[in-house]
């Protein structure tokens, strides 16, 4: 398997790309803060929710769902609210919501005794048509026109979307275009990249088939993990660098100071009127006086 640790997952994402989810979600938000793998799977045996953003005035857990979310599924959802809610570092409330693939959008409403009642939302395959997406996205690949970050974002949520059709299929056929796609910003290829780990993880059942597209996205993530590290580990060289060369000028102009200083001091006590340093040096009558003073 390729070198990848999962908690790199969510690393290298950047706020502009979340906001598709966000858009997907229906919710604005200045804030857009993935938690990595280390917040979101607090306890491995019973809470691995998909995805967890940290918004404005909420942390909204994400899940990818084929299936109908039935009591099971809420029983489990209301779970990963109550962990998130008992683990978070902020005072904002935790939400779930749905994108699913087997049903229509809805508002659940599922009672948990006649005290509580969660509730959360379901964005389903009556906004979205993932076969016509994917379609879309052959199509333009197969023209060599370019695919924007957005359109690879939904082409990458593709294969959930789609009402009818072979997921795994799916998920290969996105796979096999998005791997190629060089121009794509680092950061959109994190958040393609992750999602599809997702969804391997969650919906290719087959295990030999798994492992081989766990090992390729996982030398990709790789990829784009080590390019933001060098290019984080550049910015502390330049900076570093920029701050020699800062220093080195300082310094120059502090030892051009005290020598000018000595100069006019010395000529002082030899005798010299402050006018006649100030022609002879080339130093303001003011800034002699100022040397002075100090």
């Amino acid at each position: 398997m390729a070198k990848f640790q999962e908690d790199m997952i969510f690393k290298d994402v950047g706020e502009e790309d979340v906001e598709v989810l966000l858009e997907i979600a229906n919710k604005k938000s200045k804030v857009k803060k993935i938690w990595t793998k280390e917040l979101r799977q607090i306890d491995p045996s019973t809470f691995k929710p998909d995805l967890i953003i940290e918004l404005d005035d909420e942390n909204l857990i994400l899940e990818f769902q084929s299936t109908v979310t039935d009591d099971t599924f809420s029983q489990r959802g209301h779970s990963y609210v109550a962990i998130t809610d008992q683990k978070k570092s902020n005072s904002k409330e935790v939400n779930l919501c749905v994108i699913s693939t087997a049903e229509k959008s809805k508002i659940v409403t599922y009672y948990v005794n006649k005290y509580n009642t969660f509730r959360y939302e379901v964005f389903g395959n009556d906004l979205f048509d993932g076969e016509k997406i994917i379609n879309q996205m052959e199509e333009k690949y197969k023209l060599e026109k370019i695919i924007t970050p957005k359109e690879a974002i939904y082409f990458s949520l593709a294969p959930i979307m789609t009402k009818d059709g072979n997921i795994e299929e799916n998920i290969r056929r996105v796979l096999n275009i998005l791997f190629t796609l060089e121009e794509l910003p680092p950061s959109t290829k994190s958040l393609c990249y992750a999602i599809l780990w997702l969804l391997v993880d969650k919906f290719v059942g087959e295990i030999p088939l798994k492992n081989l597209l766990l090992d390729k996205l996982g030398g990709k993530m790789s990829a784009v993990y080590d390019y933001g590290q060098r290019k984080e580990e550049n910015g502390r060289k330049e900076g570093r660098k920029e701050g020699r060369k800062e220093g080195r000028k300082e310094g120059i102009v502090e030892g051009i100071e005290k020598g000018k200083k000595e100069i006019v001091l010395r000529l002082y006590e030899n005798g010299m009127g402050i006018d006649e340093i100030s022609k002879n040096v080339g130093i303001d009558v003011k800034e002699i006086e100022k040397m002075f003073n100090q």
